[in-house]
């Protein structure tokens, strides 16, 4: 490919677009003399930077700094730099792109030799350039491919994507992502489908929609999770404190066995074995309401018309549904 043959060729571009950088006369005057002069300077040092950089192999680092000179002064001429490190990056497209826009930036101030090789350089990197159709059955979804946003659904035609392997990735509120890696050969169009789940309706016995609208299934949520855990928490409470109060009876009886038990020491034991029963009976009770709580949203849980709110008080637990 003559674009990029060999690496001391590139040097040598690269170094003839430095000599436009610091003497093109477009640069070199203005209105404030001082201020571009500055700017042409800071300029030319990121493009310096970038030839020293490109020259020992560090090709994305040498990408930043030629986009940097850009962006501070557009000298077309970078573009070309540009995209020789989008190239050896295997960044095809973006080479293309960059490639672009140097032929359309520069216009009659390349020469006629060079945008005849140009030329021939966009017809090789396009043979390295894949076209791929995404069909997925979801409007508005975002489209990324290798992690960059390529579009929004619907398309209307191919993304042209870099010949290889690629991570292609769909993401759509209420739906979640899709995922697929591909493999794409340059010049080739590749169909790949992604399609989300579709909400099923809320019909009756039968198979009539009985609500007017698509459902959305929702999870159990956390209200089934917190009293479910709770119901479970609060029953192994009671477990623990009925075995004391059994306990604490059973030490009551030994002690009315003995000689010489004290009344108090009788009250004490049958006030603690009260306490306990008392505690159980509660924890019990709290637990029998937690269970049937989460009950009844494992069983609603799925209606889709219907939400189920738990309220958790002192003293209290009430649920409500709308």
């Amino acid at each position: 490919m003559r674009f990029h043959s060999t690496i001391s060729r590139a040097v040598t571009l690269l170094c003839l677009a430095s000599a436009g950088l610091v003497t093109t006369p477009a640069w070199a005057q203005s209105a404030d003399a001082a201020g571009s002069d500055a700017e042409v300077e800071q300029a030319r040092k990121h493009f310096s930077q970038g030839l020293k950089l490109y020259k020992d192999g560090d090709f994305d680092a040498a990408l930043v700094q030629f986009e940097r000179a850009y962006a501070i002064k557009s000298n077309f001429k970078v573009l070309y730099n540009i995209a020789q490190c989008y190239f050896e990056l295997h960044q095809y497209v973006e080479a293309r792109d960059a490639l672009s826009r140097y032929v359309k930036e520069g216009g009659g101030n390349i020469e006629s030799d060079r945008k005849t090789q140009v030329e021939t350089d966009l017809a090789e990197l396009q043979k390295r350039i894949a076209h791929l159709k995404l069909s997925v059955n979801v409007n508005g979804a975002t489209i990324y491919v290798d992690g960059k946003k390529a579009g929004v659904t619907p398309l209307a035609g191919f993304i042209d994507v870099n010949e290889g392997q690629r991570t292609i990735s769909v993401e759509a509120q209420d739906h979640g992502s899709k995922q697929r890696v591909v493999r794409l050969a340059g010049g080739e169009e590749q169909t790949v489908t992604l399609n989300f789940e579709e909400n099923k309706p809320n019909t009756a016995a039968g198979g009539v929609d009985v609500g007017g609208a698509p459902r959305t299934p929702t999870g159990l949520g956390a209200g089934f999770w917190v009293t479910g855990i709770g119901a479970l928490a609060l029953g192994a409470g009671a477990g623990v404190t009925g075995y004391l109060a059994l306990q604490a009876q059973s030490d009551r009886d030994d002690r009315l066995k003995r000689p010489g038990a004290t009344a108090s020491e009788l009250d004490d034991d049958a006030t603690k074995a009260k306490t306990f029963a008392l505690t159980t009976d509660i924890l019990a009770g709290s637990a029998i309401v937690f269970a049937g709580i989460a009950t009844v949203l494992l069983v609603t849980h799925d209606s889709g018309s219907q939400q189920v709110g738990v309220g958790v008080g002192p003293g209290n637990v009430s649920v409500s549904s709308k």
